[in-house]
């Protein structure tokens, strides 16, 4: 351009500023005919007639401008103007990312395209060019005023997705929707409360503490909030954390319910056996003086959310207190002893026998291992299997096999009642509970007669105490003479089975294993014990202790807690405990099943925990050859692991006593060519343990006596007992 080209493209400006369209209309006209080629006055031609309405004109000047300079951002930023005031939306957002791309720095194709993207109902995209706005010119008030109308209506979109979904029981789905709203207004105290309730009905504990304690610090006089965060730490064991929330309750609502609520909680995590021992005193009074009163709850199933998960691994009988705590739950709630129409028939409907497998945990879960296989497996001559998946619970590959294996998939509501309206009009034979006290869904429906046969095994080994239910189905390698005593159930024995799961063969790890991977020399001796973190009982720490002391390049490797207290709490028993090898016993991060099956192979020996044996994990570490030392206790969970190596005939590993466990495991750890001997023995072994056919024969025959002898005797009083 000349200088007398600008000099008359100036004056138009000047004319455009000051409001005087037509002169400054005529110059640009007069200018583009003598330099058709200048792009600067295509572009304020385009400006000018956009200003007056004449949207025709300004389209073919601002495409002329574009294309006479491509890379002009303002040409084409105007171009979009342009389009969108043709209502040519798709074009005007091509136009404005195109102005973008050449200058990222251009605030105004910025806002305009959010504006644009706003009214489409792409709220997170314009709330991002906002942003960008924003830090690219902190005073645009534009800008600042449109971001905060966006942020409101997200929210207020992000909110009805998320009533929309969890009403439809698409929880996880709510919840992911939820944590994108708390991006965007982190205070919303109601958010947090609904982030923490939809987790805490989905399982996922640790994740549900976290929403529900910023609801909690964000409006401290939420009752929702500190009842329901009360109720985590109770589920998790958080015993100090559970007793503050149980105190703030009682003091925003002073009802029978916060009382005897602060009586019922259980450390997941114990310093002593001392402490064990002191903790279930103060459980068992707590339930004594819930039993001596009237208490009536206004919210029971809030209220009864009782900790019995954790004395299954304090190394003694829960028995008695298992009988008291569902003494106590009839007493308070008597509604739970329900019946079935059909349980009260003097024949059963014929056909085949109807078992239902019932659990929340029909997933990739040790409960999901133990279950696919029997569900797949019984015989569909005689059996017809029904699925029994307590909502809401996340689906995955596991869940899709039992889906496809049995004959009934049946999701049941989290609500009891419904739930037990559901199972009973299945007129079931056999309602067998696959876990009972790892979640309370479960629990509770195990108060009601639901089927002739009520019955619970080993996934979480623990008897019930509720009087519905009348067998404990175990098997006789793993009981002692006497184990009938252990449980309020009758107890049915199995015949001669290393574990009482038709357990898949897990695809074992191609590659050599790669200790390095989870940050360990190769020099250094890995003694593995990857257990959740409450399965170590405190008299284990002398056998950790008597391990690293023999083997100065030993390392004992535990996995981190879901809580991040049981980790700490662990770290501080053994600084109390066993100080001197303290540095050497290392926590990991949490794995999933390939990181897992990766850490049992680059691993040199696995520890079995005292009282509480592996079993998913004792199956895992056989299949990748790795030795487990173990000593087995009186209780049927001490003694998983022994059965497996009975079966296996290899007893090198299965200790007497403290003393022999500490030198199997040493001498494992620190001679190479015995531990290699005894690998290829495991693995040559190891067939005997994965899809045994006998475990489905010997389960088929407990269901036929079971259900013939229901039949002949009244309810509670089952003949079969399955005894050798």
């Amino acid at each position: 351009m000349n200088a007398a080209s600008a000099e008359r493209l100036q004056a138009a400006w000047t004319l455009c500023t000051r409001g005087e369209y037509a002169p400054a209309g005529r110059i640009l006209e007069s200018l583009l005919d003598q330099s058709p080629q200048d792009a600067g006055a295509w572009l304020l031609l385009a400006r000018l007639s956009l200003q007056l309405g004449e949207h025709d004109k300004a389209l073919r000047a601002a495409q002329q401008a574009s294309m006479l300079s491509p890379a002009h951002s303002e040409a084409l930023y105007v171009l979009g103007r342009v389009h969108k005031a043709r209502g040519e939306a798709a074009a005007a957002e091509a136009a404005y990312r195109r102005a973008l791309d050449a200058d990222p720095a251009n605030a105004d194709a910025c806002t305009s395209l959010a504006l644009l993207l706003r009214a489409d109902g792409r709220l997170d995209e314009a709330i991002a060019l906002y942003r960008r706005t924003l830090a690219i010119r902190p005073e645009h008030g534009e800008a600042r005023s449109n971001l905060s109308h966006a942020l409101a209506a997200r929210e207020q979109q992000l909110r009805r997705l998320a009533t929309e979904l969890a009403g439809a029981g698409r929880r996880s789905e709510a919840l992911e929707v939820i944590r994108q709203a708390l991006q965007l207004v982190p205070g919303a105290a109601d958010l947090w409360l609904g982030a923490g309730t939809l987790a805490l009905e989905m399982g996922l504990m640790a994740e549900s503490l976290g929403f529900l304690e910023e609801a909690a610090r964000l409006d401290p006089g939420s009752y929702a909030a500190v009842s329901l965060a009360r109720r985590a730490c109770v589920a998790g064991g958080l015993y100090e954390r559970a007793l503050q929330y149980a105190q703030r309750a009682y003091q925003l609502s002073p009802s029978p319910d916060n009382r005897f609520t602060r009586k019922l909680v259980l450390p997941a995590i114990c310093d002593s056996v001392e402490a064990i021992q002191a903790a279930r005193r103060q459980y068992a009074a707590g339930l004594e003086e819930i039993l001596a009163s009237n208490w009536q709850p206004q919210d029971p199933y809030n209220a009864l959310q009782l900790p019995t998960f954790f004395l299954a691994y304090h190394g003694e009988s829960e028995r008695e207190l298992q009988v008291k705590a569902a003494r106590m739950c009839s007493q308070v709630l008597p509604s739970l002893a329900a019946t079935a129409p059909h349980c009260s028939l003097a024949t059963r409907r014929p056909g085949r026998i109807r078992v239902g497998f019932i659990s929340r945990y029909l997933v990739a879960h040790s409960i999901g291992k133990t279950t696919r296989g029997l569900i797949e497996q019984l015989d569909r001559a005689r059996f017809e299997v029904y699925a029994l998946h307590i909502s809401p619970s996340h689906e995955d590959r596991t869940t899709e096999l039992i889906r496809s294996a049995a004959d009934h998939y049946v999701k049941l509501d989290l609500l009891v009642e419904r739930a037990r309206e559901s199972i009973a009009a299945l007129e079931l034979d056999v309602l067998f509970y696959q876990d009972i006290g790892m979640e309370p869904t479960s629990w509770f429906l195990a108060f009601a007669r639901l089927a002739p046969v009520q019955c619970v095994s080993f996934g979480h080994p623990c008897t019930t105490g509720i009087p519905n239910m009348d067998y404990f189905v175990s098997n006789d390698l793993f009981e002692l003479p006497g184990a009938a005593a252990h449980y309020s159930e009758r107890l049915f024995l199995l015949h001669d089975l290393p574990t009482l799961a038709y357990y898949y063969r897990p695809a074992v790890p191609r590659d050599a294993p790669q200790r390095e991977k989870f940050g360990f020399a190769p020099e250094h001796t890995l003694y593995l014990c990857p257990q959740t973190l409450f399965k170590l009982h405190p008299e284990f720490d002398r056998f950790i202790g008597g391990i690293l002391e023999r083997d100065p390049a030993g390392r004992v490797v535990l996995i981190a807690g879901e809580f991040a207290e049981w980790t700490r709490a662990l770290q501080e028993r053994f600084a109390r405990h066993i100080p001197e090898v303290l540095e050497r016993i290392v926590f990991i991060p949490r794995l999933e099943q390939d990181g897992f099956l990766e850490l049992l192979a680059s691993g040199d020996v696995v520890l079995d925990p005292l009282h509480f044996n592996g079993m998913n994990s004792s199956l895992e570490s056989f299949a990748v050859g790795t030795p487990v030392v173990t000593l087995p206790t009186r209780l049927q969970r001490g003694r998983h692991t022994q059965a497996m190596y009975r079966k296996m005939e290899i007893f090198d590993c299965i200790a007497r006593d403290r003393e022999e466990y500490v030198a199997i495991a040493v001498r494992l750890g620190t001679d190479r060519a015995y531990r290699a001997q005894l690998r290829e023995r495991i693995l040559a072994r190891n067939h005997l343990l994965f899809e045994d056919r006998r475990v489905v024969t010997e389960f088929e025959r407990f269901f036929v006596e079971a259900v013939a002898g229901a039949r002949r005797a009244p309810t509670g009083t089952q003949a079969p007992t399955g005894r050798p």
